[in-house]
């Protein structure tokens, strides 16, 4: 499975984008508006930054999956996704991945 089949999979199969671009999309926005700040970002940059943040979590968990994934160059396509598919079932990828962004606080 490659990086954005998986995404794909992760996006289709669980809650955790919802979550996680609207605690993002909150925090960038506050901190947009602090008096601290020295940049100032309109409504695109903000959700173009979301976007990257979330790739990036994205990356970090498909890169700790495809460690654990034994699978074949000979495998046909459809092989080499149902392992993916029961490792990450297993390891509870998305659960665990969902339950840390119902947790994950942002200040």
């Amino acid at each position: 499975m490659d990086f954005y089949e998986f995404k794909t999979y992760l996006e289709e199969n669980c809650r955790a984008k919802k979550i996680f671009f609207s605690k993002m999309t909150t925090y960038i926005q506050k901190q947009v508006a602090s008096p601290e700040n020295k940049v100032y970002l309109n409504n695109s940059q903000i959700e173009g930054e979301v976007k990257r943040a979330w790739n990036t979590a994205v990356q970090n968990i498909y890169d700790k999956v495809k460690t654990k994934v034994k699978t074949r160059k000979t495998d046909a396509p459809i092989v080499k996704r149902e392992k993916w598919i029961t490792e990450m079932s297993e390891l509870e990828t998305l659960d665990n991945f969902t339950e840390e962004l119902d947790n994950m606080e942002i200040d």
